[in-house]
């Protein structure tokens, strides 16, 4: 059924919180990136440093979200566990996954991957929000700053896109209804 609560769930996690963390993750690579020429700063363009910090406290707050969901409200219905003797596993996804030597890697590599990754990229972002809000001026003026904060944000990135396309394997193989 499309509009289970679990699919439901599953929509608001993956599509509307993740798609809008991915966003934010965009935007603020490539605010970082616009703001950190030189001509910005030359040409006293104003304070761009206050929309930094606000874009990447957003994409950590989407971030949290996403994990919080995805661990505590999607997670739990993939890992449950079917009643002894039970032959439709459709309503048991990991054990759907489990069930074929050729879906297993899904769930041996990429569930197990999923319960962790998510957490080191919302720290991640959250390191990079803290940066940006407390060292707003230092951000663009000291390159080695900015340069970290930006790799950073790519590693989350990467981290992100990862982790969204292993979730959406796992959903095409075993949905949770």
């Amino acid at each position: 059924m499309l509009f289970s609560e679990r699919s439901l769930w599953t929509m608001v996690h993956g599509i509307g919180l993740g798609g809008a963390a991915l966003l934010a993750l965009a935007a603020a690579l490539f605010a970082m990136y616009l703001l950190s020429e030189r001509d910005v700063w030359a040409s006293g363009a104003g304070d761009a440093s206050g929309p930094v910090a606000g874009l990447t406290a957003f994409t950590a707050l989407m971030l949290w979200l996403t994990s919080i969901v995805g661990t505590f409200v999607v997670f739990p219905p993939y890992r449950a566990t079917p009643p002894e003797g039970t032959t439709d596993l459709a309503a048991y996804p990991r054990s759907m996954v489990l069930s074929s030597p050729e879906t297993a890697w899904l769930h041996a590599f990429g569930m197990e991957t999923k319960e962790h990754l998510p957490w080191i990229a919302t720290m991640l972002a959250t390191t990079v929000a803290f940066v940006a809000w407390r060292y707003r001026e230092q951000l663009f003026q000291d390159r080695h700053l900015r340069r970290m904060g930006t790799l950073m944000l790519v590693l989350c990135f990467l981290t992100v896109v990862y982790v969204s396309m292993l979730g959406v394997f796992v959903n095409k193989v075993a949905p949770l209804w």
